[in-house]
């Protein structure tokens, strides 16, 4: 995908994305008794960036650079974020912001690197 945006849902089922912009903007991901996995490995971002997701019995798995720096401003109801990038040795590059936002309840995301 080469867009700068994505708008994704998955209602029982599962989506995968690999996003290869240079210059991704925005992103809304649904989820009910469904996953949605999103790869940055090969994007970029320029400043904040904003994903927006809501969820009911879902699961987001979030693939970004071990530089990003990523926050959440997710309402939780049952749910977990959970950050498992642990690398002490990279430096995060605060001009390059994921910002998570929006709802989830008896969800979970995980971020990963």
């Amino acid at each position: 995908m080469t867009d700068n945006y994505i708008n994704t849902t998955a209602i029982f089922g599962e989506v995968k994305k690999h996003i290869l912009s240079k210059d991704f903007q925005f992103g809304q991901l649904t989820n009910v008794f469904g996953k949605t996995t999103v790869d940055f490995s090969n994007a970029d971002i320029n400043g904040a960036v904003i994903l927006d997701s809501t969820q009911l019995f879902g699961e987001i798995r979030i693939k970004v650079p071990a530089d990003w720096h990523v926050i959440s401003e997710v309402t939780n109801i049952f749910m977990i974020v959970d950050d498992i990038r642990r690398n002490p040795y990279v430096n995060i590059d605060n001009h390059k912001t994921l910002i998570l936002r929006g709802v989830g309840i008896f969800a979970s995301i995980k971020i990963i690197d």
